[in-house]
């Protein structure tokens, strides 16, 4: 939107690298996150089955966000009574 506003079309070629540079490493973190989510909710994840039903479509189809979500709400929650109890 901002490149339109300028009124040009293309990024020339070193804010290009430094784009891809940024992001092949976000979107690394991203699948690893979102495969660390699924594993969690698939072997460790106790919750009732309509609380996981939901987030199974959540981190199915919402696949950054949902799974952003999960971590926050769910996997941290989990992590932070185990440390107490412990």
């Amino acid at each position: 939107m901002a490149m339109v506003g300028v009124g040009t079309r293309v990024l020339i070629a070193p804010a290009s690298a430094m784009i891809r540079t940024i992001l092949y490493p976000e979107i690394a973190g991203v699948a690893v996150l979102w495969i660390g989510m699924w594993y969690f909710w698939f072997g460790f994840d106790s919750s009732h089955y309509l609380k996981k039903a939901v987030w199974f479509v959540l981190l199915g189809f919402l696949a950054p966000f949902g799974t952003l979500l999960y971590y926050f709400l769910v996997y941290r929650h989990l992590i932070a009574t185990q440390s107490h109890e412990a």
